[in-house]
């Protein structure tokens, strides 16, 4: 028996960088293949078509193998809320959801990475740490262009 699409990861880390800066890394293709994977693994492939119904690709490689992850936008807020959907081999091909939500804070953003309907205890466990890792990445990203 399988446990419900109902599981709940909630990462937040506040960045140097202004909400729109943060907001583009998260919709330009070009930006995505620089921080967006984990581990020793790297972004092949990303396209992306921030619009309300637009859709996203990005194929990650890893040394035993890739993770290709597809979605389409839900809402996009421009500085400070993207909502996709984030289905990949990981979620059994299970359609999950991405919330990203941008809060300026003087010369900072409070960014909160949100990723429900997550397939299972395991996968929520996994995607914990993860997400704080691709965040910790995000954040050397941005200082790298300043």
């Amino acid at each position: 028996m399988t446990e419900p699409l109902t599981g709940i990861v909630r990462v937040t880390r506040t960045l140097k960088a202004t909400p729109q800066d943060v907001f583009d890394a998260w919709t330009s293709a070009d930006r995505l293949q620089q921080w967006l994977c984990p581990g020793p693994g790297t972004v092949a492939e990303a396209e992306c078509d921030p619009v309300v119904g637009g859709r996203y690709r990005i194929v990650k490689l890893f040394p035993d193998g890739v993770d290709e992850v597809t979605g389409e936008y839900l809402v996009v807020e421009p500085p400070r809320r993207l909502v996709f959907t984030w289905r990949a081999g990981s979620t059994g091909g299970h359609p999950t959801q991405v919330t990203v939500t941008l809060r300026a804070g003087g010369d900072t953003t409070e960014m909160t990475i949100t990723h429900e309907r997550l397939p299972s205890r395991g996968f929520r466990d996994r995607a914990t740490p993860i997400w704080t890792e691709m965040a910790g990445k995000l954040e050397t990203h941005l200082a790298a262009g300043r």
